[in-house]
């Protein structure tokens, strides 16, 4: 080919690099729109990105916090249940006390009672033996009362019997006269 058929008559510049030029500015044009494409693509993904990461922020907040409530409610139910059992093991260990009370001062009133029947026994017997031996002293006291009444008896019948006899001594000597 010739170089009038390549190049332009007018500025000179051959066809090739005024085609190619042509293409780099049609290509440039289209990459500058992808460029500008990609540009609003990358706002709009960075916006989305924001979003959803604003998004998993509230939803990590909200989460946090309904852990939080949760935890807050079992350790509140928890602590309830534990109380509920706390009470309950302090009134079965009360029970068991009072239990144990009872008994022991059922035993100690047992052997009060057993100490007081064989006290009361002892003073019984003691009393009885002091009685016994308190009557057998008026036994004695009476039966040497009775003896001394008896020889001042048994004395005032004789003299009654020797005067008796001086009297009817006397009484027959004044028949006599």
């Amino acid at each position: 080919m010739e170089r009038s058929e390549t190049v332009c008559r007018y500025c000179g510049v051959s066809y090739l690099i005024f085609h190619e030029f042509h293409q780099l500015n049609s290509r440039l044009a289209q990459l500058e729109e992808e460029l500008q494409g990609l540009r609003e693509t990358t706002q709009r993904v960075t916006a989305q990105r924001e979003a959803l990461e604003l998004g998993r922020l509230d939803w990590e907040k909200a989460f946090h916090l309904e852990v939080q409530q949760q935890t807050a409610e079992k350790e509140k139910s928890t602590r309830e249940a534990l109380e509920e059992k706390h009470r309950d093991a302090e009134r079965a260990l009360r029970d068991e006390a009072e239990q144990k009370y009872e008994a022991e001062r059922q035993k100690i009133k047992d052997e009060h009672q057993k100490i007081s029947d064989d006290k009361e026994g002892q003073v019984r017997r003691e009393l009885g033996e002091l009685q016994a031996e308190t009557l057998r002293k008026q036994r004695e006291e009476l039966e040497r009362r009775t003896e001394e009444r008896e020889k001042v008896l048994t004395d005032a019948l004789q003299k009654a019997n020797k005067n008796l006899g001086q009297l009817r001594e006397y009484l027959q000597q004044l028949e006599e006269r």
